[in-house]
């Protein structure tokens, strides 16, 4: 499953069928709820292909299509070779957020500070 952040660099990283590295790529996408349909031509720009690995390292901005809290299936096809990989992904909100600090409840006992010195017997 590929997770996909609003409003951040998304770079997906995936292993694929065979296919030759002079295909156009497509990313096709189906919500799992309403099972509405979109596809993107991913342009040469935006991947990468390893024919030896069978790697396949792209981008796609979504922004503005897509919501927090969707899934869709997905399959990536290539212009020659048909469908070489399917899968699923899901829609985050951004992730950078703050985390919270976090305060100790336990004042009464401290770690002592250690120089990493040991003693061998």
């Amino acid at each position: 499953m590929l997770s996909y952040y609003i409003s951040q660099s998304n770079e997906f990283v995936i292993r694929t069928r065979d296919t030759g590295s002079d295909d156009t790529f497509t990313l096709k996408m189906e919500d799992m709820l309403t099972y509405a349909t979109s596809s993107y031509l991913l342009p040469t720009s935006s991947y990468n292909y390893n024919p030896y690995e069978n790697i396949l390292t792209f981008s796609q901005s979504l922004e503005g299509s897509v919501e927090t809290g969707q899934e869709f299936r997905i399959e990536i096809s290539g212009s020659n070779s048909g469908s070489i990989y399917f899968g699923s992904m899901q829609i985050y909100s951004s992730q950078s957020i703050d985390k919270v600090v976090y305060t100790t409840q336990n004042d009464e006992f401290v770690s002592n500070i250690s120089d990493n010195e040991y003693i061998v017997i």
